[in-house]
């Protein structure tokens, strides 16, 4: 994430029945890095460039953003997504998480996950209080496109997974696997593991 603002690189992955998704990278405030505070304070760069993002339990969950847009005018119905765990082991014993600055984001379609159960459950959230939570089914076509943000709750494990969106068009029955390029997405509680803020490391 770049300080102060969000992860907004994007992987533009074509799907059948003209559906185009593009899944942002994961985005937080806390990142985990397997170095020491004195390493970490030495390459800030590092740890927010390749540090794995992290939920925090008592605070603003990791996201991961999906935009759909259909290729035509033609509706596309999307029914739904399903998250499937690659692995789930321990938060790792060695090093450390530090917590950054979070600008601003759009939350259009946020939907609740907790890759703690099985299976993953994806529930839709209130966008802002007295709001209504909108859940699955909803269309789009090429001229209105939509965008959801799924608020990831590992719990106290280090999880990898994969985001599958369904979608009808046409009659037809459309799918599309994400899986970060074969690698899983990766998100992880913070464990036992130390926590320093940003202007602690700057010091």
């Amino acid at each position: 994430m770049v300080l102060g603002g969000w992860d907004w690189i994007r992987t533009k992955i074509n799907g059948p029945s003209g559906v185009t998704v593009y899944a942002d990278r994961l985005h937080s405030c806390p990142r985990y890095v397997d170095m020491s505070k004195a390493g970490a304070r030495k390459d800030l760069d590092a740890v927010y460039e390749q540090g794995v993002r992290v939920s925090d339990t008592s605070g603003d969950p990791a996201e991961l953003s999906l935009t759909l847009q259909a290729k035509t005018s033609q509706a596309v119905v999307v029914t739904g997504v399903e998250i499937k765990v690659v692995s789930d082991r321990a938060v790792p014993s060695s090093g450390l998480v530090v917590y950054g600055e979070c600008g601003g984001g759009m939350t259009p379609r946020p939907f609740d996950v907790n890759l703690a159960r099985t299976p993953v459950p994806v529930r839709p959230v209130a966008p802002a209080k007295g709001d209504e939570a909108v859940d699955f089914p909803f269309k789009v076509v090429d001229s209105d496109p939509e965008q959801l943000t799924l608020q990831l709750r590992p719990g106290e494990r280090d999880i990898r997974f994969t985001v599958e969106v369904e979608w009808v068009a046409d009659g037809e029955h459309g799918s599309k696997v994400l899986d970060n390029d074969g690698q899983g997405f990766r998100v992880m509680g913070t464990g036992g593991l130390p926590t320093y803020g940003y202007g602690e490391m700057r010091q």
